[in-house]
């Protein structure tokens, strides 16, 4: 398998071929301007040798009258270096003064090439013999004295070098910048490579730790679909913990099922086989000719059957827990019956001096009204327990919202300190209890009574006020196997 090449190759790639490039261009731009540079001077080479010539043919002292070979050239005839200077612009005098020295002192001829104000002074001085007719008719008395010929000019860089050399600058500098560029380029992309590697490091044991946004785009892009299949595998993660949570309390509830379903059945018939003994004792001592029980013996067959009932109904709601089915339904109108069983917790409630207001209209449901009777006496219960002394409670039966708009609704309010921090979640689950001799069934009973009937049971706590919410619907009977699907 072939190894990735790391990104900072193409780039220090980048800028090597860059810079080789920019070399290149302006050696040749710099051959070129020195190329023509030397034909220039070469030129101006030969025009002073020509000019020389025509200078020493017309017997003359100078160039008046005369076109010169190249424009700006100087040049005559001198018997002194004082006198070449004299002539020369001001510019070339310290140069053509003392090769002209020279040429006096040494009798040779000289060829002059020297920078000179920013260009070059191209130049040749000869001597002259004095034995010349036309020299001398020119000269006069001073016949017989060393003479020089003299030719200068100033050859200065043309405007197309100097934009040629400005050319050379500016690959230069394009070179240095393209350097600079790639690595700038380059450590900005490994500093972004680092940082997200390192957040890699740490999302691999935590899925919450930031993921930094690199400067360059690409990275910051890399970076946002790590965040986002950080925070999409941590929702993952959370669903299939509260899937585990639910799978494990299903798995618990389908035992307790199972235990409640073989406990009611092993205790049923025997208070059912009880009640009946009781129930014929009791009709038996009313027939004519029967002897009538003592009085503490009727009122504790009485008490026995009340409490036997009692019994039957606890094994109704634990059957009812383990998800199955209710008794039948009728035709039940929720506010009243809700005003009924705050009637019958009225004794216990004044008790306890807590005052319970009943609100709503009437609004009649198809319900089994023995265990939506039971319902409302737990949340009730509830309520009134975990009330302060003095306190007041709210029960309100409203129509529509839940669980559709076809529904009915009873929120009960207090002002209890509710459930502790953190258990909300355990609220409902069976033999959850925070009240010391409680059997922690009565909110399990209630929302399993809500769910048959095809409503729920929530719990909610907003500043002060606890609230607890039965929703059912009107009429619908449930799906079949509705609790059973929600507490198997």
């Amino acid at each position: 398998m072939k190894m990735p090449r790391p990104i900072r190759q193409g780039l220090l790639t980048v800028a090597v071929l860059g810079i080789f490039t920019a070399a290149l261009s302006a050696a040749a731009l710099y051959r070129v301007i020195a190329f023509s540079m030397a034909q220039r001077l070469e030129r101006a080479r030969e025009a002073v040798v020509e000019e020389l010539a025509r200078v020493d043919a017309g017997g003359g002292d100078g160039l008046d009258g005369a076109s010169p070979a190249m424009i700006g050239m100087r040049g005559g005839v001198a018997d002194s270096a004082e006198a070449v200077s004299a002539r020369a612009p001001t510019e070339w005098r310290v140069p053509l003064q003392e090769a002209a020295a020279h040429v006096l002192a040494e009798g040779r001829a000289i060829d002059i090439e020297v920078p000179n104000a920013g260009a070059v002074l191209v130049g040749r001085i000869e001597p002259r013999p004095a034995t010349a007719a036309g020299t001398a008719a020119v000269l006069g008395a001073r016949t017989g004295r060393a003479r020089i010929a003299w030719v200068a000019v100033a050859i200065k860089p043309s405007v197309y070098t100097q934009s040629w050399r400005l050319l050379v600058g500016a690959l230069t500098l394009s070179a240095l910048l393209l350097v600079a560029s790639a690595a700038r380029a380059l450590i900005i992309f490994q500093r972004g490579a680092g940082r997200l590697r390192g957040a890699l490091a740490a999302l691999a044991s935590d899925l919450s730790a930031s993921v930094p946004r690199p400067p360059v785009r690409e990275l910051s892009d890399i970076a946002d679909g790590i965040a986002t299949l950080a925070r999409r595998l941590t929702e993952a993660r959370e669903i299939q913990e509260r899937l585990a949570r639910d799978l494990a309390q299903q798995e618990r509830l389908v035992a307790l099922g199972r235990v409640v379903a073989g406990v009611a059945h092993e205790v049923r018939n025997p208070l059912a086989s009880i009640k009946l003994r009781l129930d014929l004792a009791m009709a038996s001592a009313g027939k004519p000719g029967a002897a009538p029980l003592p009085p503490s013996v009727a009122q504790a067959i009485t008490h026995a059957s009340s409490e036997i009932t009692r019994l039957d109904r606890l094994v109704a709601d634990l059957l009812i827990v383990s998800g199955r089915a209710l008794g039948p339904r009728q035709p039940t109108d929720v506010a009243a019956l809700l005003r009924a069983r705050a009637d019958a917790l009225a004794p216990w409630s004044a008790l306890r001096r807590v005052t319970v207001h009943i609100t709503g209209a009437s609004a009649p449901v198809l319900a089994d009204g023995d265990a939506l009777a039971r319902a409302l006496d737990n949340l009730l219960r509830n309520a009134i327990e975990a009330s302060p002394e003095g306190g007041t409670i709210s029960a309100t039966v409203q129509e529509g919202g839940g669980v559709g708009a076809d529904a009915v609704r009873v929120r009960v309010q207090d002002a209890g300190p509710g459930v502790p921090a953190g258990r909300a979640g355990e609220l409902f689950e069976p033999f959850f209890t925070t009240k010391p001799e409680g059997t922690g069934l009565g909110l399990a009973i209630s929302r399993a009574i809500a769910r048959a009937h095809g409503g729920d049971v929530v719990y909610a706590r907003e500043g002060d006020v606890t609230r607890f919410e039965l929703s059912l619907t009107r009429g619908a009977a449930p799906s079949p196997g509705s609790a059973a699907e929600e507490h198997a």
